[in-house]
């Protein structure tokens, strides 16, 4: 029996990794639009890069988070050679450090190592480089965390997807403008800017925070929110003085699809025939770009652990009982930022695009 043919809207982690699963099992008619070439612009994933670690409080998270560290750390995977274990250290505070707790303790009840709690007294003795206050932190150390530059990884796997036979449509005819449905509100494909019409068996939205542009409704459990990043470039003897300390996350602080609840959705979209939503990263989804698209091809194939499929179903805005927020601070829109004109951003506020493909 042949597979059915696969349009997927959005070229990020999400969507890239779908295209990528999807081309292993042999389905031989996958799209993928996106106004941008891979690594898309638009992609919340496409940065210098990103931290990999298994540490959360949710059991379903921490599996995939070891299963896709795993693929990270395989010198024989598609990635070889981009991560990098430099350890991690999350320093939590009042509001967070309940979300500390129990990622330690599911920490423990799996059997891995080292996950332990520091003083400031121990990181200062063992990195000797750090030379702050740290007050009232709370220091959760993950020694098997690391980072990977994500933009290169980005562009790794939409190339095999591609050797595999997934088709790229990109600029005017991948940006996408609006989806199209038929009587029965079943979506049938897609309208692109310049006008051109893409449909398919099979209709796919990975449009991080693109999302609630093309579907009003969506606003419910995914929003488009931004995060503080800054980025410092080392002097030379920097680097030589700061080289083997961990990752440091202070908790109290690209935009992205952020969920109400903070889990993907990986389901299908609500009232509507044929059209699968399999986004929102809410700032934490790049880590799994070498499996997430394997579960969303299970999704189109039926066979999603039920486990899963109540953990990435659509919620209509409601938060589970046990939600945890590791950043539970108050969001503020862009237009109250005093100043805000975007006119200083480059390349549309991120970062330039030699970068990631130059060091592949």
């Amino acid at each position: 029996m042949s597979k059915p043919s696969v349009l997927i809207i959005g070229g990020g982690v999400f969507g890239t990794s779908t295209a990528y699963h999807l081309a292993q099992r042999g389905y031989t008619n996958v799209t993928v639009v996106d106004r941008f070439a891979p690594p898309s612009r638009d992609s919340a994933g496409t940065d210098l890069n990103k931290v990999i670690r298994a540490d959360y409080p949710n059991p379903y998270y921490a599996k995939l988070g070891l299963e896709t560290l795993s693929v990270w750390k395989d010198p024989e995977s598609l990635f070889k050679g981009l991560y990098r274990e430099t350890g991690w250290i999350m320093g939590g505070h009042q509001e967070t450090n309940q979300w500390l707790e129990n990622a330690k303790i599911l920490a423990d009840k799996t059997g891995r190592e080292g996950v332990e709690y520091l003083s400031k007294e121990q990181m200062k003795k063992r990195w000797p480089a750090l030379t702050g206050d740290f007050p009232d932190w709370t220091n959760l150390y993950s020694p098997r965390a690391g980072w990977v530059p994500s933009g290169q990884a980005l562009l790794r796997m939409a190339k095999a997807a591609e050797d595999m036979g997934v088709r790229y449509i990109t600029g005017a005819s991948g940006q996408i403008k609006t989806l199209v449905y038929d009587q029965d509100n079943t979506c049938k494909g897609a309208v692109a800017v310049n006008g051109q019409y893409h449909s398919a068996d099979k209709i796919i939205v990975s449009a991080g925070a693109g999302l609630p542009a093309l579907l009003k409704g969506a606003r419910t459990d995914v929003k488009a929110e931004t995060s503080v990043i800054c980025v410092i470039q080392l002097e030379p003897h920097e680097i030589e003085k700061y080289n083997g300390i961990p990752i440091i996350d202070d908790f109290e602080q690209g935009k992205d699809g952020m969920a109400t609840d903070l889990n993907f959705r990986i389901c299908p979209y609500p009232n509507t025939g044929n059209l699968i939503i399999a986004t929102a990263g809410s700032n934490h989804g790049f880590k799994f770009l070498p499996v997430i698209g394997k579960y969303v091809a299970d999704l189109v194939e039926d066979k999603l652990d039920a486990g899963l499929k109540d953990l990435w179903k659509w919620k209509f805005g409601e938060k589970p009982a046990d939600f945890q927020d590791p950043h539970p601070y108050p969001r503020r829109d862009l237009e109250e930022l005093t100043g805000w004109k975007g006119r200083n951003a480059p390349a549309g506020g991120k970062l330039p695009w030699t970068w990631s493909r130059s060091r592949i």
